[in-house]
């Protein structure tokens, strides 16, 4: 089985996960029509377990949330976008979203001549307060679903998404994806991880399952998706409690489902890999930016490339 064959069934086996709760929606209107700009925003409002289908276009995508929680899906893995990250979907890359909860969805479209200096591959970014901001009130300004812009105000707001653009650009990489293997022993072992994430067999424990040895699943392991199994359990228990914390689970809750002891331990994994603790995360969630600039938000915004700073002011 080639290597396409396999990345189509664990694709497969990760979406039709949430077929049978999840309403089936259509990409964008913008994503169907194609491009009438270099650089456009996207703006849409996903209610809780909508799934726009799989697709892909030609232009590359940068997908924030900017309330809720996204999954997006592409053949190389998993990833869970709370509101201080976005996922870059370069051009030609199949790829779905998934609405964890209510989500307000905000799409940064680049033809060609605008993704340079993005990753080769699909990447989490971190978004920062001042790019939360910058996308905020560029929201203010796109009509609708489509991407339409008062003419009166097209050259202010293309320089504001060209702002946007290098601030992506520059945004460090976050480890929020979940990479996708292969071979076949390793997706039936990833398969019932994604089906139970407290799973607490190791290896020796899965290599009478499987049929192959401990060692060769732990070296196919960091082959082909670059951590170990111990990294990729703890990444998938990152994702399934991100989600759980943002639909008001507590940690203690959150950490016994997971399948650890105490809250404490969770806790301790949770600060591991996103640097601060559970409840620092929820505060976090409870209190990002929504400032408004007077300046800017009236009939006539004069919208300039220190947008940021002058709200400040």
């Amino acid at each position: 089985m080639g290597d396409n064959t396999l990345n189509q069934v664990t694709d497969t086996h990760l979406s039709q996960q949430h077929i049978t709760q999840h309403t089936q929606v259509a990409p964008s209107r913008l994503a169907a029509a194609g491009l009438s700009a270099s650089i456009m925003l996207l703006k849409r409002t996903l209610k809780p377990f909508e799934h726009v289908q799989r697709h892909s276009h030609s232009w590359g995508q940068v997908i924030y949330a900017s309330q809720g929680v996204l999954s997006v899906i592409t053949p190389a893995g998993r990833y869970i976008v709370p509101p201080e990250q976005a996922v870059w979907v370069p051009p030609f890359v199949d790829h779905e979203v998934i609405a964890l909860g209510q989500v307000q969805l905000s799409s940064l479209y680049l033809d060609e001549t605008r993704i340079g200096g993005f990753p080769p591959d699909s990447t989490c970014l971190s978004v920062k307060p001042v790019l939360q901001l910058l996308l905020q009130e560029a929201n203010t300004l796109v009509k609708s679903e489509a991407g339409l812009i008062d003419p009166d105000f097209k050259d202010r707001v293309m320089r504001l998404l060209m702002v946007i653009r290098d601030f992506m650009v520059l945004a460090p990489k976050v480890a929020l994806d979940l990479p996708y293997p292969r071979d076949k022993k390793l997706l039936r072992i990833t398969e019932a991880l994604l089906a139970d994430p407290s799973e607490q067999r190791t290896l020796v424990d899965w290599q009478r399952e499987v049929g192959a040895s401990a060692r060769t699943l732990a070296r196919l392991f960091k082959q082909q998706t670059g951590l170990s199994y111990s990294q990729w359990l703890q990444r998938l228990r990152l994702q399934v409690a991100i989600q759980m914390l943002s639909r008001g689970e507590s940690v203690l809750t959150t950490a016994l489902s997971l399948g650890y002891a105490s809250g404490s331990a969770f806790g301790y994994m949770f600060r591991q890999l996103m640097g601060v603790a559970p409840s620092q995360y929820l505060l976090a969630q409870n209190t990002l930016p929504k400032i408004q600039c007077p300046k800017y938000s009236s009939k006539q915004p004069h919208i300039k490339s220190h947008v940021a700073s002058q709200c400040e002011r």
